[in-house]
């Protein structure tokens, strides 16, 4: 029998990966600006079964990320990973609301506003 472990992992600052770290979440990584960083690490996430994954918006707005991001959501057979985006110390954007919308839309059929 094969054993998936179900796991939270936070991709995100290093304010916001302390702040994880401290509320227990054990897979937490700090990340620069670097979008071809967070690309392999979503792609190492992806590939080990990670269930859920948090990620900052700011990181996630770089466009290799955001296509990353987009490319697995649209590809996965089942709910699972669950990508979500979260705000920084400096509160959410315009972009990271957008993105929820349309995964909320695709999985329920309905536009929420």
């Amino acid at each position: 029998m094969v054993r998936h472990e179900r796991m939270i992992a936070v991709i995100g600052d290093r304010e916001t990966a302390i702040g994880f770290r401290l509320a227990g979440v054990r897979h937490t990584y700090e990340v620069g600006q670097d979008g071809v960083e967070i690309v392999r690490l979503l792609d190492k996430l992806v590939r080990d079964g990670t269930t859920f994954i948090l990620i900052n918006e700011r990181l996630a707005a770089e466009s290799h990320v955001r296509a990353m991001i987009r490319e697995i959501n649209e590809n996965k057979s089942d709910v699972t990973p669950i990508i979500v985006e979260i705000p920084d110390k400096r509160g959410p954007t315009k972009e990271g609301a957008t993105e929820i919308e349309r995964l909320i839309k695709r999985a329920v059929g309905i536009t929420l506003k």
